[in-house]
């Protein structure tokens, strides 16, 4: 009996330390049991928010295979954990984990990331294939030589530091990785949205990444030898510092140690600072104030926020413009600085960006005028008033004075939204100053374009209120639709096919200029006006149509009965004249329709055949502005038939004998 009891409660021991053996396992196979030990929490946290975290850590922090032996090693080793966190021998040494190439190339892992080779890395393409198969600066890498971080940010992800280190870290036994295109590979740069900026034309024109991006590496990554105290203490060890193919190969390859655990930091990064990108201070001491502030967009007067230049956000140096010292092509001159033009902003942006340039120092040149005549007139002001606030009002207008002379000297170009902030605030300043002094003067408004737009095209073309344009033959002006009737950028421009193209037509202008009180067809139709009433139009002498003469005017023509503007035909006559005079309406038409086409012919002939000289290619262009002008005019010679017959039948005849006279030029040779 007691031998069947003793059996009994053998069983069950033996049970349930079998239960306790499995429950052991399948506890310690968890990420949770980790995160038992208190130093062991950061790792696991870590590790939650990563990508990793749908894998439990003994599958990447044991290798695989090995069968059931390798399985219960583990085991036995996280239990040797556990025994030494609470006797606290952990104490003695830090935790330390070491992750085999092998755990992460395991089959349903990372098996193909060799064969795969390229992936993209921020703004960079990254080749596996290469990092592995090749030395790098002499030393094997493991993955987590580069997937390398397990605590600050996300658990073994990407430790740029280590890379910056391997690249840049200059040293008499390996050379320096310091091509740009190294890393930054050239489809990546020219890769539509793999920047705000695309740098096909820079890589086009051969430009050199240092032309703009200056000091981007920080640091020297040396290796302070008391670092090495925090791992060793024994001198045969301390001794073999110099050898560096040993330190790297126990320290990369056979082992894993974080690179900064060694090496001090080396930073790789686009630097904002204007001291530290300019490189004219060493020999320009002092200069270039007013360009700096500009630049860096503070330090002017009445504006409380920096607004610095976007390329200065981009690290761009004043060598990126001004070739320092140098030629376009990098060849070295010696003693001249050159002075930046529209054709270091067309190296980089393309054509259009030169026009751009111009635009913003027409618009510029325009404001400070505006705005310099009016400090004249209230310094005037100043100087004749005794009111107690004189001072305070002079003193506004001193920094009105300030903001002005900043933007003419420093020139706008180096940051045009922050110029016209400044001038703006200069504005403000003195219309203060004569609220002080209660002058009776009232100043004429000063108008910028500035934010009032909601358009990302102000981003690039500040000051287009400035800026004329013509268009169907018409001047357009932007200030009067921009800042006048609110009217945004894609009204009439779109980046569909081309950037910039404009897609408006003469009938979306209508609704608005056809309107009772906006009336006045000559301030929009001159050239139809000079064509019907004459005048001369550039060199051509134009006489007056026999029904302007007779008093007829454009509303006789082109209102309806309703008062609604319209293109008239061959019925409009009829309201006034003979049903015979529809028919002379559509002669003229007709007529000159085909002294058109046969001029457009002739000269697409004489062009294409290239006649040469210049004193033909100054007719040709004569009569391409020529019939440039009637096609304008559209009426088809209804507005003044008798000019028009009789100057596209010369156009036509003078065509025609540039071919004879040629021709008969070559038989009498």
């Amino acid at each position: 009996m007691k031998r069947k009891k003793g059996l009994i409660v053998a069983v069950v021991i033996a049970s349930i330390f079998i239960l306790f053996l499995f429950g052991s396992i399948e506890f310690t196979s968890h990420s949770r049991f980790c995160a038992m030990c208190h130093y062991m929490k950061p790792f696991f946290e870590s590790w939650k928010t990563s990508s990793h975290n749908k894998f439990e850590c003994s599958l990447c922090h044991y290798p695989p295979g090995g069968g059931v032996k390798s399985k219960l090693r583990k085991k036995v080793e996280g239990l040797v954990m556990v025994g030494r966190y609470w006797t606290k021998l952990y104490l003695k040494s830090k935790p330390w984990a070491e992750i085999r190439d092998e755990s992460c190339l395991r089959q349903g892992c990372h098996e193909k990331r060799l064969l795969e080779g390229k992936v993209r890395f921020k703004k960079i393409i990254f080749d596996h294939r290469v990092h592995f198969s090749d030395l790098k600066r002499g030393k094997r890498l493991q993955c987590t030589s580069c997937h390398s971080q397990i605590v600050q940010g996300e658990h073994i992800t990407v430790t740029e530091s280590s890379c910056f280190i391997c690249h840049f870290k200059r040293s008499e036994h390996y050379p320096q990785i310091d091509n740009c295109l190294h890393c930054h590979q050239r489809e990546s740069l020219s890769e539509e949205g793999s920047s705000s900026f695309k740098h096909a034309l820079v890589i086009e024109n051969g430009i050199s990444c240092e032309k703009c991006h200056t000091n981007t590496i920080l640091g020297e990554g040396e290796v302070p030898r008391e670092n090495c105290y925090k791992c060793h203490w024994e001198e045969e060890r301390l001794k073999r510092y110099d050898d560096t193919d040993l330190m790297h190969e126990t320290h990369i390859y056979l082992h894993k140690v974080e690179c900064n655990q060694c090496h001090l930091e080396i930073q790789h990064k686009i630097v904002k600072n204007i001291e530290a990108i300019a490189e004219c201070t060493s020999c320009h001491a002092g200069h270039h104030l007013a360009q700096k502030i500009l630049f860096t967009g503070e330090g002017g007067k009445g504006i409380p926020h920096p607004k610095p230049n976007l390329m200065l956000e981009k690290g761009l140096s004043c060598k990126g413009c001004h070739f320092l010292h140098e030629e376009e092509g990098r060849k070295k001159i010696k003693s001249e600085t050159l002075v930046s033009g529209s054709e270091a902003c067309s190296s980089c942006h393309g054509k259009g960006f030169s026009r751009i340039l111009k635009e913003w120092e027409l618009s510029t040149n325009k404001k400070i005028g505006e705005i310099r005549s009016l400090y004249l007139n209230i310094l005037q002001e100043l100087k004749m008033t005794k009111h107690p606030q004189k001072k305070n009002a002079e003193s506004l207008l001193e920094d009105a004075l300030f903001n002005i002379e900043l933007v003419e000297k420093g020139k706008s170009v180096h940051n045009m939204s922050y110029s016209l902030e400044l001038l703006s605030a200069a504005y403000k300043m003195m219309v203060d100053a004569l609220r002080l002094i209660e002058s009776p003067f009232t100043p004429p408004s000063f108008e910028v374009l500035g934010g009032e737009i909601p358009s990302q095209c102000i981003t690039c073309h500040e000051g287009i209120e400035e800026i004329s344009s013509s268009i169907f033959g018409l001047t357009f002006s932007h200030k009067t639709h921009v800042l006048g009737s609110k009217i945004g950028c894609d009204s009439c421009h779109l980046n569909l096919r081309r950037h910039g193209e404009l897609v408006t037509t003469k009938k979306s202008c209508a609704p608005c200029h056809h309107e009772k009180n906006s009336r006045r067809c000559e301030e929009c139709h001159l050239l139809q006006k000079t064509f019907y009433q004459g005048g001369k139009e550039d060199e051509f002498i134009i006489p007056e149509d026999r029904m302007a003469s007779a008093g007829v005017g454009c509303s006789d023509c082109h209102l309806e009965r309703n008062n609604l503007v319209y293109r008239s035909d061959r019925n409009k006559c009829g309201e006034c004249h003979e049903d015979r005079y529809k028919e002379i309406f559509d002669e003229w038409q007709s007529t000159t329709r085909t002294l058109l086409n046969s001029c457009r012919f002739l000269l697409k002939e004489k062009k294409e055949k290239g006649l040469g000289g210049e004193y033909i290619n100054l007719k040709l262009n004569e009569a391409h502005k020529l019939i440039e002008k009637f096609e304008l005019d559209g009426s088809l010679g209804v507005h003044n038939f008798n000019f028009t017959e009789e100057s596209l039948t010369a156009l036509k005849k003078k065509l025609e004998s540039i071919q004879k006279s040629r021709d008969e030029k070559k038989k009498f040779h």
